[in-house]
């Protein structure tokens, strides 16, 4: 495959944020190396906004939870989303994030 523009894989970024897909099995399926894409992802991931399309997740009202006590989960979704569940954190607050 041609060198793609950074343009090019924001685009390819955001098409795999909406597939559900693995990294490696996005990449597959558009013919990039997995490691270019790999790059991309972490280098787009820290940069990332919160998207205002609904797709994913949004960040609540955390102030009285990050950092707070020790950390009983820490769960890592394919799509590279991950979740850290504090010890405290109430049965209302899981809810709302599973909502």
């Amino acid at each position: 495959m041609k060198r793609q523009s950074e343009q090019e894989m924001k685009k390819m970024y955001q098409e795999w944020l909406e597939s559900g897909k693995s990294k490696s099995e996005f990449a597959d399926s558009v013919g990039l190396v997995r490691t270019t894409f790999y790059y991309w992802a972490k280098k787009f991931s820290t940069g990332e906004e919160v998207s205002s399309s609904g797709n994913g997740f949004q960040l609540l009202d955390t102030g009285s939870h990050v950092g707070r006590g020790r950390i009983l989960a820490h769960i890592h979704y394919p799509s590279g989303v991950s979740l850290e569940l504090y010890e405290g954190v109430s049965a209302e607050y899981l809810r709302v994030l599973l909502s």
